[in-house]
């Protein structure tokens, strides 16, 4: 079987392309091209590069490749190409989040969230005033005299019930419970070109560079690590909040977690 650097040789001969050619298409330096079709792996950058600059130039070249990256990586592990086909990639456009709404007081019983404690010997006329507070609310309170007479005349000795009646405002309050996050999700919007390997759980989803202005989106179930080739030019979003890149240059490692 060939090498690689040899098939992507032949390719650019057989379309009449030279190196110079190759850079001004690709971005890639002539240098790292010349070696990478010798076949001189020492004279590239790091492995994230590597990969990189091999799928990019075989693309430009009309060939697959993501087959030429899996023959790389065979070929480094001494296996088989069918062993170490990278996984697909798993890109999100957006993500659900599970918002639930509760009612600031007992929704049915038709008693105030705000009453004190009832004495069991009046809580029948309690209930009755709370549920009588309400209609008055919302008749606009016209019926509250006759209400409050009949409340205390077969009773005078007990102590005074007092029904606090909610403001319009009070009634309708309602209070929002946090956001589940099911899965974490992290948008990059690259500002130059950058070098990328994103893992997923545990499996590699993307090997590639981002140009500027490409927008992509990952998303895991527990935590994504992401590898950036040039981290200064990236912004970065996880699950819908800015994350500062502010003063980082250069190869980093990052790791986002729900």
């Amino acid at each position: 079987m060939d090498s690689i650097g040899k098939i992507l040789y032949e390719a650019r001969a057989a379309k009449g392309l030279t190196l110079l050619d190759a850079e001004k298409a690709t971005s890639i330096r002539c240098s790292y091209l010349d070696a990478l079709e010798q076949d001189d792996y020492s004279k590239l950058p790091e492995e994230v590069f590597i990969k990189g600059i091999i799928r990019n130039y075989g693309n430009y070249l009309g060939l697959n490749g993501p087959e030429l990256v899996d023959m790389y990586k065979a070929a480094k592990a001494g296996t088989g190409v069918e062993n170490v086909k990278s996984q697909g990639i798993r890109e999100v456009d957006t993500v659900k989040l599970n918002i639930s709404l509760k009612q600031h007081r007992s929704v049915g019983s038709g008693v105030s969230a705000y009453q004190g404690p009832t004495p069991k010997k009046n809580l029948a006329k309690q209930i009755f005033a709370g549920a009588l507070g309400v209609v008055v609310l919302v008749s606009g309170y016209f019926l509250m005299p006759k209400a409050m007479e009949w409340l205390h005349k077969d009773d005078a000795a007990d102590a005074p019930v007092v029904a606090v009646v909610p403001s319009p405002a009070e009634t309708q309050k309602v209070e929002a419970v946090a956001p589940v996050v099911e899965k974490v999700m992290v948008e990059m919007i690259a500002h130059g070109d950058c070098w990328l390997e994103v893992n997923a759980d545990g499996k590699s989803v993307y090997e590639g560079m981002l140009r500027a202005k490409d927008v992509k989106t990952f998303d895991a179930n527990e935590k994504l690590i992401v590898k950036y080739g040039n981290v200064g030019v990236m912004e970065v979003k996880v699950n819908g909040q800015p994350v500062s890149m502010q003063g980082e240059q250069g190869v980093a490692i990052k790791t986002y977690t729900k």
